[in-house]
């Protein structure tokens, strides 16, 4: 049952947004007021895609879309629980609803760029969704419009500290969160459907990217699968669960995540960018000419803007920003797996951005010493992927009638025969070293002098 206070969210409100995916999202007055604050409109000039343009021109749509499109399968989802007989409070129903909204607040200008830096005194994720959640006109129309304390809505978008909890993947969170054992049991909820086991945030991504991509990878009927949902209860806790008829829905979701992280969010058109971006913003920080928050305070052309402004002329910032305004991007020399022996020798870099850049320079310094190559010390970059994903699915499936020796609720394994293992292996080429540089030249000297290349990977401390 749906109360009076909440009903607009589930479509008594008379106003509307057109999506160009989902179709006439209703939103209400405290919704309106919401979308017209700076920290969303800040979110209208960020693609999705981050750099986009250079693979994917068709895919125009902004976080601010996407935020749309996870308010509108929270919305979809919650209605869904209510429906099936569960309770939630009005608060919890807002709470989770302000979440979908606010879940990129904090996002940096091409986050799949620098939000995995590892710098001192770079701002993490959580700490500038807080800030713009807690600290912005966002948390007076939270208590005003929406009757919601500000840090209980963080709490539900927070990365949270990874305590071993099973219903989820484990977020990579540097810089804090919070830890997952202080929510409560309709928090835990909460935070299932929109980056738990349900994982919202993840189904309208790959729906929308899809669509804006052209690409036939993100197929998968949302309607039915949310329409399968059940809440079962597991070691003293509402979980989200599908049921039978949802199998199939599930298994489209597993699989359309995997094609389009390698075959769209792992192209190489995309990540070469995004590491000169990254080492642009790296030196500039480096260099003082710079700030973390002063960069998240921006959108995409903004922080292209911010960074050229900010450094000298002629600078490894400037002539990587010039790059990346005229299209000019890096050749490929290298692409590894896992599987790759070196692979190694270059994981470990992830961890320190600092760490990384010695070892690019140390590469340029030797091809040209000895005249294996010319590179100047920005004109090889290598490309880490980020922090490994859990491939565990989280979302469990109610069989009517489970086969001999299961119980219910039935593990990704169950259902599909594949163990936590084999979804290792699979996922392995999805965490791909690449190594460009300024020309094509320099492409062909990194190919053929990799292993005394990889030797000095190994000596530089």
């Amino acid at each position: 049952m749906v109360s009076s206070t909440v009903g607009e969210f589930f479509g008594g409100s008379t106003r509307r947004i057109r999506d160009e995916v989902w179709g006439e999202v209703p939103v209400d007055k405290a919704v309106r007021t919401l979308l017209e604050t700076a920290v969303m409109s800040r979110l209208k000039g960020m693609n999705a895609l981050s750099f986009t343009p250079f693979a994917f021109p068709a895919a125009k749509h902004n976080r601010f879309d996407h935020s749309i499109g996870v308010y509108h399968l929270t919305r979809l989802t919650l209605k869904r629980i209510l429906d099936s007989g569960a309770y939630l409070e009005d608060r919890d129903v807002r709470a989770s609803l302000a979440a979908a909204l606010l879940h990129d607040a904090g996002r940096y200008p091409y986050a799949s760029a620098v939000e995995g830096m590892r710098l001192p005194g770079m701002l993490s994720r959580d700490e500038l969704t807080r800030r713009q959640i807690e600290e912005t006109e966002v948390a007076d129309v939270l208590l005003t419009g929406w009757d919601l304390k500000p840090h209980n809505v963080f709490r539900l978008v927070a990365g949270g500290e990874p305590d071993g909890d099973a219903d989820g993947p484990e977020r990579d969170t540097p810089g804090g969160g919070v830890p997952l054992r202080n929510l409560t049991p309709t928090e835990h909820l909460a935070r299932d459907l929109l980056s738990g086991s349900l994982d919202v945030d993840t189904l309208d991504h790959l729906i929308r990217d899809a669509h804006g991509a052209k690409v036939p990878y993100g197929i998968v009927d949302v309607e039915a699968l949310v329409n399968s949902l059940r809440i079962v209860g597991q070691d003293n806790r509402a979980i989200l669960a599908v049921d039978e008829t949802g199998v199939g829905h599930l298994q489209s979701l597993v699989f359309s995540r995997y094609l389009m992280r390698y075959n769209v969010y792992g192209h190489h058109a995309l990540r070469t960018p995004a590491v000169m971006f990254l080492r642009a913003v790296q030196d500039a920080i480096q260099d003082e000419r710079l700030t973390s928050e002063d960069l998240a305070c921006q959108d995409d052309a903004g922080s292209l803007a911010l960074v050229a402004k900010s450094v000298d002329p002629d600078s490894s910032s400037d002539i990587l920003v010039r790059r990346l305004l005229e299209r000019r991007p890096y050749s490929r020399a290298l692409e590894f797996d896992e599987r790759y022996s070196n692979y190694v020798s270059l994981i470990r870099l992830r961890d320190d951005a600092s760490w990384r850049r010695r070892v690019e320079e140390a590469w340029a310094h030797y091809l040209t010493r000895y005249r294996k190559g010319t590179a100047g010390p920005f004109d090889i970059l290598i490309d880490l992927p980020p922090q490994r994903e859990h491939p565990e699915v989280g979302l469990r499936l109610i069989r009517r009638s489970p086969l001999p020796g299961e119980r219910n609720p039935v593990t990704w394994q169950g259902v599909s025969g594949l163990t936590k293992e084999d979804m290792t292996r699979y996922y392995a080429p999805l965490h791909r070293v690449r190594i460009v540089t300024a020309n094509d030249d320099l492409a062909t000297s990194v190919r053929r002098h990799m292993d005394e290349l990889f030797t000095i990977a190994e000596e530089v401390g």
